[in-house]
């Protein structure tokens, strides 16, 4: 599978993205933008689904977010989750910008993290003709957090904001490890996931978890006028399959397929069958062939 290499700008910053284009297929062809999940790379995960996508005939742009991975941005590894979901739509016009790409016919693509992104997007962009959300983010659930907690991560972002060096967490960690995520098999997927992944750093700074406490990707999803689809895991400590229902059920064309399956487990034990649900939709949404 070939890609290329290209960059496009997002808030003055040079992204770096990978092209996948469909082998022998006339032109403008229907294209979907990807990007990862919290800390990711776009090496990580994308490929397989880009891969996919190509075989129906729909182009693919997967980037990295500012400050990951080989995009510009600094300090390195902080997520500005706002940031990122422009980057989204600065992805949308990198893409309507090309002459190979059909401009009428464009998706978005998001696992976890990004499939907030991808859902807050499909709410704000009428350009979004379809979207495929994989166990996607709707909301931080504090109420059972220590306020003591959620005071850290503030404080961190204010000494960041005042020009301080960022303190750091691991995005991965085992059990009873401190890490942003230990649950669910997240430690055992991230050495798997990386193993062709270098520019991948298992960080964030804290003050993204700050970020991450106040962003709400689930406003406004009745606005989303193109059809949705969602695949939850039952049994998901991360983004938990019942906020997300109560969050998607405002979406008109909306269509949910639930795997008893944990966060990350989706991806090893069922990967086979989200990719191939990928495929479906998207072919279908964009009007091509299967």
């Amino acid at each position: 599978m070939a890609f290329m290499p290209v960059t496009f700008a997002s808030d003055s910053l040079q992204l770096a993205a990978d092209l996948y284009l469909p082998d022998s297929t006339s032109t403008p062809v229907p294209a979907v933008v990807m990007a990862a999940g919290f800390g990711g790379v776009k090496e990580m995960l994308m490929p397989p689904y880009a891969a996919a996508l190509n075989e129906a005939g729909i182009a693919v742009l997967v980037f990295d977010y500012a400050c990951f991975g080989s995009s510009e941005g600094e300090p390195r590894q902080h997520m500005d989750l706002d940031a990122q979901q422009r980057a989204y739509r600065h992805a949308l016009d990198y893409l309507t910008g090309r002459p190979d790409i059909d401009r009428s016919r464009l998706g978005v693509f998001g696992t976890s993290m990004s499939g907030g992104h991808a859902l807050a997007l499909a709410a704000s962009d009428t350009r979004v003709r379809s979207v495929v959300a994989l166990i996607p983010f709707t909301g931080f659930d504090s109420s059972g957090l220590d306020p003591s907690v959620l005071d850290m991560f503030e404080d961190a972002a204010r000494r960041q904001a005042a020009g301080e060096q960022p303190a750091m967490i691991a995005t991965t960690g085992k059990p009873g490890e401190v890490a942003a995520m230990t649950s669910d098999g997240a430690w055992e997927w991230m050495e798997r996931m990386t193993a062709d992944a270098p520019t991948y750093r298992n960080e964030v700074t804290l003050a993204s978890l700050w970020n991450l406490a106040n962003y709400h990707p689930a406003d406004n999803l009745d606005f989303i006028a193109c059809p949705v689809h969602a695949v939850l895991a039952t049994d998901d400590a991360i983004t938990p399959a019942p906020a997300a229902r109560r969050a998607l059920s405002p979406i008109g064309q909306l269509e949910v397929v639930e795997i008893p399956q944990t966060h990350f487990e989706l991806f090893t034990d069922h990967l086979r069958e989200t990719i191939d649900l990928t495929r479906r939709w998207f072919a279908h949404d964009l009007e091509t062939a299967l």
